[in-house]
């Protein structure tokens, strides 16, 4: 059998944790705390950035021709994030507000309506999903909610795994034209109040890691208990100590303690 001891110093770290989400998380509740200003003004995930209103591949929208009424029709938008009208045939509506649509198409239909004056009205909402997996409870595709955040998307799908490393939970978010941008988030800095929680965006990806503690479990699951012959009928017990990660380049070595029971 393997078990994980934690030392004294560890237990205390541990406690002062929970004492200092307590002690936050509180007045926070009672009195409203103020959250400190995020590092992430500026990017992708300023939480102070307006929401901004786009279409999304399998959104219904129904496009409307006052000027030509039998040119309306619904069309869905396609997963390359387009759809197909007359005269005009292919355009790009994802990433796109209706407003920005509308636009798009007036200035197409230009030369070919008198007075095209298109508008652009959303029927039904398909597209918006986000993706939650590695340590958490169920992974898989999520419904976005509106303006549904980070703890709110980790608590619908069952909170973090103990093996996930709550310091380093990804969330990573495809900007149009400008690439694949990924935050790094401390789950229980938010948790304290001691940063704002993130505003998740359609397609979105969260992906929780597996913690160090976690890994090296499995280490010595595989290298230790499982290689050892069974001959010796020795259970094993590891140990972590309360000492500093000694890292070298790319590498990291951690103490540990192996001790063989008879």
């Amino acid at each position: 059998m393997l078990m994980a001891r934690l030392t004294a110093d560890r237990l205390r770290s541990i406690g002062g944790r929970f004492s200092v989400l307590i002690s936050c998380v509180l007045p926070a509740v009672l009195s409203g705390c103020q959250t400190p200003p995020s590092p992430r003004g500026g990017t992708p995930f300023d939480p102070a950035a307006a929401v901004r209103y786009t279409l999304q591949p399998g959104d219904t929208i129904l496009v409307r021709y006052p000027s030509d009424t039998t040119l309306d029709q619904e069309v869905i938008i396609r997963t390359d994030g387009q759809i197909s009208l007359p005269y005009v045939n292919d355009v790009q509506a994802a990433l796109r507000s209706p407003t920005e649509l509308s636009a798009e198409l007036n200035e197409r239909y230009a030369a070919i309506l008198k007075k095209p004056d298109v508008t652009v009205i959303v029927q039904e909402e398909s597209g918006r999903r986000i993706y939650l997996g590695g340590e958490v409870q169920t992974p898989g595709e999520f419904e976005l909610r509106p303006n549904q955040t980070l703890l709110q998307a980790l608590f619908v799908a069952g909170g973090l795994r103990t093996e996930a490393d709550r310091r380093e939970v990804m969330v990573m978010r495809a900007c149009a034209g400008d690439g694949i941008h990924i935050l790094q988030v401390d789950v229980d800095r938010i948790l304290a109040g001691a940063e704002p929680d993130v505003r998740l965006e359609p397609l979105d990806i969260v992906h929780a890691p597996r913690s160090t503690i976690a890994e090296i479990g499995d280490w010595v699951d595989m290298y230790i208990n499982r290689m050892v012959p069974r001959v010796f009928s020795a259970t094993f017990l590891y140990e972590l100590h309360n000492e500093p990660i000694k890292t070298s380049g790319n590498s990291a070595t951690f103490p540990i303690e192996v001790v063989r029971r008879r």
